[in-house]
């Protein structure tokens, strides 16, 4: 039986990061996007400033800036992880542009809510940071997929499925959150800080995904083939 061998294909696949270096910027990235959820406690801030209550902290019922520096951060090592990876390299870009427009948008919305029509304006703001919140564990999903793809291990598989299944859980509670606030019902702080635990969730479960990557042995940092092929020293 003939045994087919890989060649080193060099010249045209662009330099990539190295496994090392996608897992440090792994590393660094999920620190304030995890801390950033709570610290300050923004949804408090919310909560508080509703209800006629003193923030926890003043002046911080504001978009969780530190969650988007840390998903920058993120997406900036996932982008260069799995660079020209077939479809899961698109999804990652498309879920990353939609994260930071709804990251920018929540900006404006933030402040738009101080004037007339503030409920809906309110209720638009924690859709878009809600679903930036989506897309920005989404184009980690993504990594995921790819690297559950390449190192068939069953705990990548079970941590795909898990951020998988609280993500989307997260954007339900998120989307009865924005309706509650809508309706002016007064369930929707009990259902913003539902949001909130199941994205940290989800968050933690990306988070136990760098670990998986970081310690299986069975991806190299180079191309013996074109990166459609998706084969590894």
């Amino acid at each position: 039986m003939s045994t087919t061998r890989k060649k080193v294909v060099s010249g045209f696949i662009r330099p990539r990061w190295p496994k090392p270096k996608v897992v440090k910027w792994l590393e660094v990235g999920a620190i304030p996007a995890i801390l950033g959820l709570w610290l300050p406690d923004w949804a408090g801030g919310y909560i508080a400033g509703a209800l006629g209550g003193q923030p926890p902290l003043p002046g911080f019922a504001f978009p969780p800036v530190l969650v988007y520096v840390g998903a920058v951060i993120l997406l900036k090592a996932c982008w260069e992880g799995i660079r020209d990876m077939g479809w899961h390299y698109l999804g990652l870009r498309i879920s990353g542009i939609l994260a930071v427009a709804l990251a920018g948008l929540s900006l404006p919305l933030h402040f738009l809510r101080t004037g007339t029509g503030g409920d809906l304006w309110f209720a638009a703001e924690i859709l878009s940071i809600g679903l930036a919140a989506f897309f920005a564990t989404g184009f980690f999903w993504f990594t995921i997929a790819k690297v559950a793809e390449i190192t068939v291990e069953t705990r990548t598989e079970f941590t795909k499925i898990a951020v998988l299944v609280f993500n989307f859980t997260a954007l339900a509670a998120g989307g009865a959150t924005v309706i509650a606030i809508a309706l002016d019902s007064e369930k929707w702080p009990l259902l913003l800080r539902a949001t909130l635990v199941l994205f940290t969730i989800a968050f933690a479960f990306c988070r136990y995904a760098v670990h998986c990557y970081k310690t299986q042995k069975s991806i190299g940092a180079t191309f013996v083939e074109a990166p459609d092929e998706q084969f590894w020293v």
